[in-house]
């Protein structure tokens, strides 16, 4: 598995008929070599926004490696750690999730709850991870991309395609 993956770029996903969302093609390409070539996208809650989060498996191993690089550093340091409490903050709220090879996948319904994520979903790269947004939300968002801005608000006043190729669906 490959964690020098990086996702960029945007896309909005209608759900399809079974409530089903698609994986923007190069995000879903990106996901696939982090998981070691298997359709698995790993989505948790954003800490800090109101999104969800999604990557794929060599970054879980990643988040992993990262609380036992602090515990040993803490340990160097002869400070206490709590590695579970840290472990904490990562894995109760990671789901790992099947696509298909179209990229088609179902969102759990508490994380489209929790986020106000109806029909359509918003994905942007930004860098490690997809975030994953109802497109309203990220309007509200401070730190937002002036062209993904853009994008949702010809999206929302109904003059998709989103980019050049056209918006997944």
């Amino acid at each position: 598995m490959s964690e020098g993956v990086f996702f960029s770029g945007h896309d909005i996903s209608v759900a399809d008929g079974k409530g089903r969302f698609v994986l923007p093609l190069d995000m879903r390409k990106a996901t696939r070599q982090s998981s070691g070539d298997a359709n698995k996208l790993c989505i948790t809650l954003h800490p800090e926004h109101d999104c969800a989060v999604g990557f794929g498996l060599a970054h879980k191993q990643w988040l992993e490696d990262q609380v036992t690089a602090d515990q040993q550093a803490a340990r160097s340091r002869g400070e206490v750690f709590d590695d579970e409490a840290a472990r904490e903050k990562f894995f109760p709220d990671l789901e790992d999730l099947n696509f298909d090879d179209g990229g088609r996948f179902f969102m759990p319904e508490d994380i489209k709850g929790m986020m106000g994520i109806g029909d359509v979903a918003l994905f942007v790269g930004t860098g490690r991870h997809i975030q994953i947004w109802a497109p309203e939300k990220y309007l509200e968002y401070k730190g937002r991309s002036r062209r993904v801005v853009y994008a949702v608000e010809q999206f929302l006043a109904g003059n998709a395609p989103t980019k050049g190729k056209g918006a997944a669906k």
